[in-house]
């Protein structure tokens, strides 16, 4: 299984990915997005389906639009989405639920 659906990374995986990084990595990002997810995803141009993924923490669906396997873990640990949430969400993906 890959989340890459093509070849190289799309735009709409860059931006979820760089959307990621900054909430992870620059001081204040993480405490804007929880105070305020949409204000805070309107700082970027994301697709629906990429901003809607980021929003609604949906791990499968990040994994699917590109997110980089690190970048969604520590997404993970960050806003303290439980390991067997998130493990769990990539294993159905797989059908190995």
């Amino acid at each position: 299984m890959s989340n890459w659906l093509q070849n190289m990374p799309t735009a709409e995986a860059y931006g979820l990915n760089k959307v990621l990084f900054e909430l992870h990595h620059k001081p204040d990002d993480l405490a804007a997005y929880l105070g305020d997810k949409e204000a805070y995803l309107d700082r970027f141009a994301l697709t629906g389906r990429a901003r809607a993924a980021i929003r609604d923490n949906d791990v499968a669906a990040l994994y699917l639009a590109g997110a980089n396997p690190y970048l969604l873990r520590a997404h993970c640990i960050g806003i303290k989405i439980p390991e067997p949430v998130s493990v769990g969400a990539l294993k159905a993906l797989a059908g190995k639920n």
